[in-house]
């Protein structure tokens, strides 16, 4: 529709169209708003980076698209699953009359697509490359910032911390089957999935926004202190490198000969990934999940992170993401990743985090609550009673 020249007003269609682009631009404003803590975070992360990357002398290698075509993919599957269950559940269970794609586009819309859980939605996942190529250039920056050290102490307090005998040698006895071995491994991948899943998910939902909220800044949150400050003030390579990076006797030499003699039977994806975490380490190769840190564990932060949400949400999530957690805790000794005491460590500072993050979030709600009107008197109450004189006396 053109404009109408005679009369110089704008058609109806582009008032309309302009009206809704205003109040978009509006909605993002609001929503960046709201997550400003989130972003700021993210900000500084990114120049704490750029700083380290300098102190590093040139040696780090800095990306921050390495996760960008991952996370897209990741995002692309669970959004066509959504799509695609939320059509049958509206063909199984609403059953709607007249047309059914009408109906289907009609409540994916009411239900899924209002301005400010896209808004929302944009302002966390659309960060989120950013964020984790971040903490990728960070964590394969760590032995550059502080070579590998800590793998002779980790080792020695791990041991005296369970009676002097080494972790993976009391689970031994217990997981020292092939198939059970790859079990472990496959729970350890699917690791992957669900942080991807988790983060994604409440980056679209709003049903619990404080709760929300308090699972984005702790996620955050320990990324940047447990994965990137924590893991350089302890740079240490794991169990499955000391040999490696001490030059001492290895104590997980036999640990590692299991693995590799269970692979004969069943896959075991570590051994792969490990030595191509080594291979870019050593060739100073930018890769996407590159990185070796073992002190404290990603892996189980994350794990206690979810489990805590998981409670928060109900008991059988709660149960169902402390059990992952559990094996999280387990697989990453067995399989040679860490040393126990690196999720001990994890676990500890995520749980500080979250309720930290939790305090300080009713803590700032309580301190934002309007304040209180006052309210007249109730009849016949005292302060009624000496209203009433008052009154009476300046008449």
């Amino acid at each position: 529709m053109s404009l109408d020249l005679a009369t110089g007003l704008v058609p109806r269609g582009a008032r309309a169209a302009s009206t809704m682009a205003r109040a978009s631009v509006a909605t993002l404003r609001a929503s960046i708003r709201h997550h400003r803590v989130y972003l700021f975070l993210i900000l500084g992360y990114g120049l704490a980076m750029i700083v380290a990357g300098a102190l590093s002398g040139g040696s780090a290698v800095i990306n921050l698209q390495i996760f960008s075509e991952p996370l897209l993919v990741l995002t692309a599957v669970p959004a066509i699953v959504t799509v695609l269950g939320h059509a049958i559940w509206v063909m199984v269970v609403v059953r709607p009359e007249g047309a059914l794609a009408p109906a289907i586009v009609s409540d994916f819309r009411d239900r899924f697509l209002t301005a400010r859980r896209l808004a929302d939605f944009l302002v966390v996942a659309g960060t989120g490359p950013l964020f984790f190529s971040i903490f990728g250039s960070f964590k394969q920056m760590v032995p550059y910032l502080n070579p590998f050290s800590w793998d002779a102490t980790l080792m020695s307090w791990d041991r005296a911390l369970h009676g002097g005998q080494h972790a993976w040698l009391l689970l031994q006895p217990w997981l020292a089957t092939p198939w059970l071995t790859s079990a472990i491994n496959v729970v350890y991948n699917i690791w992957i999935i669900i942080l991807f899943g988790i983060f994604l998910w409440q980056a679209w939902s709003t049903r619990r926004p404080a709760l929300r909220m308090q699972f984005l800044l702790s996620f955050v949150l320990c990324w940047i202190v447990v994965g990137t400050v924590l893991a350089t003030v302890f740079s240490s390579a794991g169990p499955v490198f000391y040999g490696r990076v001490t030059g001492l006797d290895d104590p997980y030499a036999p640990l590692m000969r299991y693995l590799y003699t269970a692979r004969e039977s069943f896959p075991v994806w570590s051994l792969a990934v490990q030595e191509m975490l080594w291979n870019a380490y050593a060739n100073r190769h930018m890769v996407v999940g590159g990185g070796i840190s073992a002190m404290p564990s990603m892996h189980v932060a994350i794990a206690v992170l979810f489990a805590l949400l998981g409670w928060r949400i109900g008991r059988r999530a709660g149960i169902a993401l402390t059990l992952f957690a559990l094996i999280i805790q387990i697989g990453s000794v067995h399989l040679g990743w860490h040393y126990a005491i690196d999720g001990y460590v994890a676990a500890v500072t995520t749980m500080a985090i979250w309720f930290a993050v939790g305090r300080a979030l009713r803590g700032s709600r309580r301190g934002t609550r309007p304040a209180p009107r006052n309210r007249p008197p109730r009849r016949g109450s005292r302060n009624a009673s000496a209203a009433s004189l008052e009154r009476g006396n300046a008449s």
